[in-house]
């Protein structure tokens, strides 16, 4: 029988390196200006308070600027960048609402920070673990961590199959938003944890019918679909 170790908060923020933040005055892309406002005048972003909303601002400046010279989300994307956005902040406001004292978010394969990022954003307090596998992401992710800054969220640069042979985590919410299809989400989250957690993904109408998913599984907010399982 194997030895597993629970990650505590503690532990793990202890061991977790910390990316030094330099902060220089420069322009953003030149786009940059109004894709901000697109992801901040519509949808959910409407629903935050004033410091939340700063922080979801210079989330999208530092993703913007640091993909320039470092490609951590796709240039020809940056169209649907408010979409992806309002999502993320989607899930951020169903944690925010369903979350306790002590209660903690693990996001399997947090790429450029959509959905991890912006969940901490509104819930700053909350520890949120974001595994990656990529490490120029999670240097990114470590960056936006500390200028933001968002204390409680910790980046950890790893494949989530060979973290869950030694180690699992201790949360009551699991995220994965284009990570792997609904059906293989599941039992990698399960190696994952140390309990029963509540898993959110995000998920369009098309896999709302190819998938035959249930009213009760699904959260509709707006456009935002966000299913469910246990």
């Amino acid at each position: 029988m194997r030895d597993i170790n629970c990650v505590s908060r503690d532990a793990c923020f202890a061991r977790a390196p910390r990316t030094p933040v330099h902060h220089v005055t420069c322009c953003l892309p030149i786009d940059g200006a109004e894709l901000r406002a697109r992801c901040l005048e519509n949808g959910p972003a409407l629903l935050l308070d004033e410091h939340a909303r700063e922080r979801v601002a210079q989330y999208i400046d530092e993703l913007l600027l640091y993909n320039e010279h470092t490609n951590v989300y796709s240039k020809r994307a940056y169209t649907h960048l408010p979409f992806h956005v309002h999502d993320s902040l989607t899930l951020g406001l169903i944690i925010a609402e369903a979350s306790a004292k002590g209660s903690a978010v693990l996001d399997l394969g947090s790429g450029s920070g959509l959905p991890s990022v912006l969940i901490a954003a509104v819930n700053p307090s909350m520890p949120v673990y974001a595994i990656e596998s990529k490490s120029r992401k999670t240097r990114f992710l470590s960056r936006v961590a500390a200028s933001l800054p968002l204390p409680n969220y910790l980046p950890l640069t790893c494949n989530v199959h060979e973290f869950a042979r030694s180690s699992y985590f201790d949360a009551d919410f699991v995220t994965a938003k284009a990570f792997k299809p609904l059906d293989e989400v599941v039992p990698i989250a399960e190696v994952c944890l140390r309990k029963r957690a509540l898993l959110h993904v995000p998920v369009s109408e098309i896999q709302v019918r190819h998938l035959a998913l249930a009213e009760s599984q699904l959260y509709r907010r707006g456009k935002y679909n966000i299913t469910d399982k246990k």
